[in-house]
């Protein structure tokens, strides 16, 4: 019978299902978008099982100079990534993945990515820079949440812009069937309820 999760992720998912805030260190909880070895390392795995439905998931490529992962909060049906800036503060950018978001208020733009509709929401221009940027597509959304509290200039949104990519869904469980020898399986997209 092959195993639905793998050992070590039970482990983190019992401890974030208990909302608990869990941090790592940028090489164990970082979900990469060309992770080394195993693909559980990242936390990409907890990631797509906390929001089953999702096509995408998020993930970085690089972080940029002045930039650091500060947490990882899986739990279900939510999963946030946390960045801190050594010039605009603590969580200066929080990456949300769920099942759906609210793009009330938001202005669709044109997406650079062709399986995904954009939508942009400044909520801040003064005392620093706040806003959002929504990416929805089958199955989820993920937001990107600026709270740059040192600069007004637009430059830290591109630069963690360019920083962060996202892996398909397939994509992660073909990695999961690879490194496990077909003995693991990522759990199947279906409804969250």
């Amino acid at each position: 019978m092959r195993r639905r999760v793998l050992t070590g992720v039970v482990v983190l998912a019992a401890a974030a299902g208990c909302g608990t805030n869990v941090s790592f260190g940028e090489a164990a909880g970082l979900p990469r978008c060309a992770p080394a070895g195993n693909v559980a390392e990242g936390g990409t795995v907890l990631m797509a099982q906390s929001v089953p439905t999702a096509g995408w998931l998020p993930c970085v490529r690089q972080l940029p100079p002045g930039w650091s992962f500060a947490s990882f909060l899986p739990r279900k049906g939510r999963t946030e990534m946390a960045f801190d800036s050594d010039r605009d503060g603590t969580h200066a950018l929080v990456v949300i993945l769920q099942p759906s978001c609210d793009v009330t208020g938001a202005t669709e733009v044109p997406s650079e990515l062709p399986e995904m509709r954009r939508y942009e929401r400044v909520t801040r221009v003064t005392r620093g820079f706040g806003g959002e940027r929504h990416y929805v597509f089958t199955g989820g959304c993920v937001t990107y949440r600026f709270d740059l509290r040192g600069t007004t200039r637009a430059e830290p949104v591109a630069v963690m812009s360019e920083a962060l990519g996202f892996l398909s869904r397939n994509t992660v469980a073909r990695r999961v069937r690879d490194t496990s020898d077909g003995r693991q399986e990522l759990d199947v997209t279906r409804e969250t309820g």
